[in-house]
């Protein structure tokens, strides 16, 4: 017994200084975090900046005919305009045809002359340089870009130092940052999730590294609380008085605060070490991945018949449309559009634009594509429940909630107003509570009382913050003294 106390000692003493020093750049990072996440061109600056559809339109089948194009090959149809040529992308099995509404001919290449205009468009504000980039540079490093390059980054020389970062195929924007935003990068996303792309181009190592580093963090809390209890229970069984056996500031300061919030550190060091890894399957076993079946769950396509209302109807009911895509949900053909900055899913089975609005059978439908004999419950909520919840309200209500009785005890939250949908089976639950409970405290009766979650969340960060810097001196210290 006491080498092993001796062992916990020793890796808490040898430890703690290196994980001090990670914690307390955490929770610093963590607070920023919350309020300032990794910079993103949002959605709606996108959809801001699309050009209006405009002109007259032929005939949807006439056009694909117009192109050699037989309507029953086609599985999704996009109407856009760009370079002020409204155009049809139409995928089929083999193929991906892009070509003018009007004239039914390629569309203008994009030039480097183009991708200028999109830059002036975005920002009113003279370029002062130009970069090529052939690889990811900090602000762009996920996967997802990789098949975008060369993209150019446009720099501006205006008070707020926007980058613009276009792809040379495309023109499609890729990222919009601001010297503001790039800071509260550099202060909170970066290196709380150690968002540098000498590691994080790699994905595995990047994710060993966090599993790692949540581990150690994992241990050095759990001797320090071992550590913690055992000198009360010396000094209460020496003494018969439960006080610290530390009389030196720092030591005793670093005893109790560890003791307090020692439990908060070891569940969030766990909840870190977890957050990119499933949970294993001996102990909790996934019998059916039903999600991935997207396809299967909102049905087969549509043939264009299908779609009585014709699409030239939606271009006259919303003057700043932008954006016409095909789709479908099982039954009901439905036009996902976007106007002004906002998208809508139209119900296209009638004369008439109404926005989409799923009735319960097509939902019924869905689930028993993908549960033909499991027994299944369906109900419309109208607030949030512990696994369907948005700290911000931004999460759409109501939905469909279907519980399936099943092994998985599987879950969906399925949005009407598009057939989006979150599902959960009994490992994905218990990650709610492992990372999202533990390391944000998203919990629905705290996320309802936002004061009071703000209240913990800062009481947790801050008193971890004290652990850690009372832990960064001790160990410097302790540097000092074998040092010398």
């Amino acid at each position: 017994m006491k080498s092993v106390r001796q062992f916990f000692f020793s890796m808490h003493r040898i430890c703690g200084f290196l994980i001090s020093l990670l914690f307390l750049m955490w929770f610093i990072t963590g607070l920023v975090l919350i309020y300032h996440p990794f910079p993103n061109v949002t959605q709606q600056q996108l959809n801001e900046k699309k050009e209006v559809l405009a002109g007259s339109f032929p005939d949807i089948e006439a056009c694909l005919a117009s192109v050699a194009i037989h309507p029953e090959e086609v599985r999704s149809v996009r109407l856009r305009s760009f370079q002020g040529q409204p155009q049809f992308t139409v995928q089929t099995k083999d193929k991906t045809e892009t070509f003018c509404a009007d004239t039914t001919q390629r569309p203008e290449p994009v030039t480097f002359g183009v991708i200028e205009q999109i830059a002036k468009q975005w920002v009113d504000a003279p370029v002062a340089k130009i970069d090529t980039l052939h690889d990811r540079d900090q602000w762009i490093m996920y996967t997802r870009y990789l098949d975008k390059m060369p993209i150019y980054k446009f720099r501006y020389a205006d008070a707020d130092k926007h980058q613009l970062y276009i792809a040379s195929r495309t023109g499609q924007v890729q990222q919009f940052t601001t010297r503001t935003s790039r800071l509260w990068g550099w202060a909170g996303a970066i290196p709380h999730k150690l968002y540098f792309p000498f590691i994080r181009k790699h994905t595995e190592l990047w994710v060993n590294i966090l599993t790692a580093l949540g581990v150690l963090a994992l241990i050095t809390s759990l001797t320090g609380i071992y550590v913690g209890i055992y000198a009360f229970y010396k000094r209460y069984k020496t003494r018969k008085i439960l006080e610290s056996p530390y009389k030196k500031g720092c030591y005793h300061r670093h005893h109790i605060i560890g003791i307090v919030f020692g439990f908060f550190l070891a569940g969030w060091a766990f909840s870190g070490a977890m957050a990119m890894q499933r949970i294993p399957q001996w102990i909790i076993k996934t019998h059916g991945e039903y999600r991935t079946g997207s396809s299967k769950f909102r049905g087969k396509k549509l043939p264009l018949s299908a779609y009585q209302l014709d699409y030239r109807d939606l271009i006259a009911a919303y003057p700043d449309i932008k954006e016409i895509e095909w789709s479908h949900f099982r039954d009901i053909p439905v036009y996902n559009i976007i106007a002004g900055d906002a998208t809508y899913s139209i119900d296209a089975s009638g004369k008439h634009p109404e926005k989409l609005f799923l009735p319960a059978e097509q939902i019924e439908k869905a689930v028993r594509a993908l549960h033909e004999t499991d027994m299944y419950q369906l109900t419309l909520i109208n607030e949030y429940e512990e696994y369907y919840l948005s700290r911000k309200g931004i999460a759409p209500l109501p939905v469909y909630k279907v519980t399936v009785d099943n092994a998985d005890e599987s879950l969906y939250y399925i949005e009407p107003e598009t057939g989006d949908f979150k599902y959960l089976n009994r490992s994905r639950k218990a990650k709610k509570w492992i990372f999202s409970a533990l390391h944000y405290f998203q919990i629905k009766w705290l996320v309802e009382r936002p004061l009071l979650w703000t209240i913990c969340i800062w009481t947790a960060c801050l008193g971890g913050a004290l652990v850690s810097l009372t832990g960064v001196w001790l160990g410097i210290g302790y540097f000092r003294r074998k040092i010398k």
